[in-house]
């Protein structure tokens, strides 16, 4: 019998970056984010020896001990595991995110373990720490304590433009630069404590459905981080040229009337989260600025897993 696990990206309006505790996988901030439905993680799990395979090839050693780290919680490693995604990997667009949390739902489901969404959560995060946020529909929140909860979201016509600036494989790991990040930037603690601001202010935007409050403190919380790690001993920049000619673009963008906000995560591209009425204008303007390739998304969905 066959398990298929199904996972949606999921992208920080309010950022996730560092561990107040490593081996629980605890943040230094409570983040929040949105689901992409449209871009997705597809994990096949089948016995047999243990095998490990991203996107049609063996995973690197890293890689296999990552999900092996995960895998040891169910007491089996008889398995064989295929992932892809159906999206560039290790391109800065959440994809170790997605792809655990498909795994931790998927093994719960084949093992038929029972596990709770907190359990769940726990497990994904030995992976990756943000995969949690994938487990539940709406605006995910995890918090400092660990849990993962959603809040509604009020909106009905939200989506996301990713500009692929660079769909290569980054230089620094999202992992080793939060390290660096946390232990090396002066300007850590205060974005820290500025997040958690950013983080009451966000909830209270969301509750008024006030679409133009939420953009701004989602933009503004983004560029503060990467502010901190360029500020980072040595500096970590995952802006391009490219990427700051979009985010230029942005501004015009919506002086010409277009209403949009960008974030940006480990990684040069750029996200922007728009309106569906406007999508067609956002495309024809970007593709008339800045002709790269578009991913576009509708907002919603949570990992889940079925028997095949």
């Amino acid at each position: 019998m066959k398990t298929i696990a199904i996972s949606p990206v999921n992208i920080a309006l309010i950022k996730y970056w560092g561990k107040a505790d490593e081996t629980k996988v605890l943040p230094t901030t409570t983040s929040l984010s949105l689901t992409l439905s449209d871009l997705v993680s597809t994990t096949t799990i089948q016995p047999g020896q243990f095998l490990f395979t991203l996107d049609g090839r063996p995973a690197s050693p890293e890689e296999q001990q990552r999900v092996k780290d995960v895998l040891k919680h169910f007491r089996d490693d008889q398995v064989q595991i295929d992932s892809y995604n159906n999206f560039p990997t290790a391109a800065g667009l959440a994809s170790s995110a997605s792809g655990f949390a498909a795994l931790t739902v998927g093994l719960n489901h084949h093992f038929k373990a029972g596990l709770t969404l907190q359990e769940l959560a726990y497990l994904t995060r030995i992976g990756s720490g943000s995969s949690c946020r994938s487990l539940v529909d709406g605006f995910a929140v995890w918090d400092l304590q660990g849990s993962v909860q959603s809040v509604d979201n009020p909106f009905d016509d939200l989506m996301m433009i990713i500009v692929l600036v660079s769909q290569g494989k980054k230089d620094i790991s999202s992992r080793e630069a939060m390290k660096m990040t946390k232990a090396s930037s002066p300007l850590y603690q205060q974005w820290v404590d500025d997040s958690l601001a950013d983080y009451d202010n966000m909830i209270a935007a969301i509750h008024e459905k006030n679409f133009n409050k939420v953009g701004i403190i989602m933009e503004h919380n983004s560029m503060r981080l990467h502010e901190v790690m360029r500020s980072s001993s040595p500096s970590i920049v995952y802006q391009t040229e490219v990427s700051q000619q979009v985010l230029i673009a942005m501004q015009e963008a919506r002086r010409q009337g277009l209403i949009g906000y960008a974030t940006m995560d480990a990684g040069a591209n750029v996200k922007i989260l728009i309106r569906k009425e406007q999508q067609s204008q956002w495309h024809d303007f970007l593709n008339q600025k800045i002709p790269l390739p578009l991913l576009t998304s509708k907002i919603g969905g949570c990992a889940y897993a079925k028997s095949s």
